[in-house]
């Protein structure tokens, strides 16, 4: 995969942000969209790149996420990127909101619901199904696009990508940390054994169904440790 206008990349905040030169952020930038996951927007590398975010997405930013990434709620409040939340943070400000779902609602690996995003252990997986699902062909959902974009000022973003791209992307069995300034807390997959069996399990049906749908999802995230994810060859270059 290459990335480019038709690619959706998804910016996680694994401790990897650090290391990415400024080629690498280049190459980001020609994404179609380009997506922060919980804290990485705070991130001092994200920061030092001047990444024009397109989303920011926080399933759990009512949930503790704030207390562990303070900058994270001013960046929020002042973003001009469109702000996804989840319908369980309903009383967090954003202009869409995500119905989290996974195998307890019948769903495995991917939700066709274009409301919805299969969580599997990870916002990553949530807002990357949704993503990759079109914006709803309703009148309600057009009405309340145009209704969020004159309140707002923001133009409505592109949704339904082929191509998913994730840097950030870290998952290092055992190794919770974040880049610099994305957070002080450890990742949940990093709390037990089980936690990151269940959340690699979750990322394999996740990028399984998606291959199904014709989307084709990919880890550029450089020294990964989720084996069970399409990775890309990234040039040495990309690490300073």
């Amino acid at each position: 995969m290459r990335i480019d206008a038709d690619t959706a990349v998804v910016v996680c905040a694994g401790p990897s942000l650090d290391r990415l030169s400024d080629e690498a952020w280049a190459e980001i930038r020609k994404a179609g969209a380009i997506v922060s996951v919980n804290g990485a927007a705070a991130s001092h590398a994200c920061a030092r790149s001047g990444v024009p975010f397109s989303y920011l997405a926080a399933m759990d930013l009512s949930k503790g996420l704030a207390d562990h990434v303070p900058a994270l709620v001013t960046l929020w409040r002042e973003t001009p990127a469109w702000r996804v939340a989840s319908t369980e943070s309903s009383a967090i400000e954003a202009e869409s909101y995500i119905v989290e779902v996974d195998e307890e609602h019948g769903v495995e690996g991917w939700s066709d619901d274009r409301t919805q995003g299969y969580k599997g252990g990870s916002t990553a997986m949530v807002v990357g199904n949704w993503l990759g699902n079109d914006w709803p062909d309703d009148e309600a959902t057009r009405a309340a696009l145009r209704d969020t974009h004159d309140r707002t000022g923001k133009d409505v973003p592109r949704r339904g990508f082929r191509k998913l791209a994730y840097i950030g992307l870290d998952m290092q069995r055992g190794h919770g940390l974040h880049a610099g300034g994305a957070g002080s807390h450890i990742s949940g997959f990093a709390s037990s054994d089980q936690r990151y069996g269940n959340v690699c399990r979750g990322w394999e049906k996740f990028c399984s169904e998606a291959a199904r749908r014709g989307i084709e999802v990919v880890n550029f995230t450089p020294g990964t440790g989720l084996s069970v994810m399409p990775r890309a060859d990234v040039p040495k270059s990309w690490v300073s």
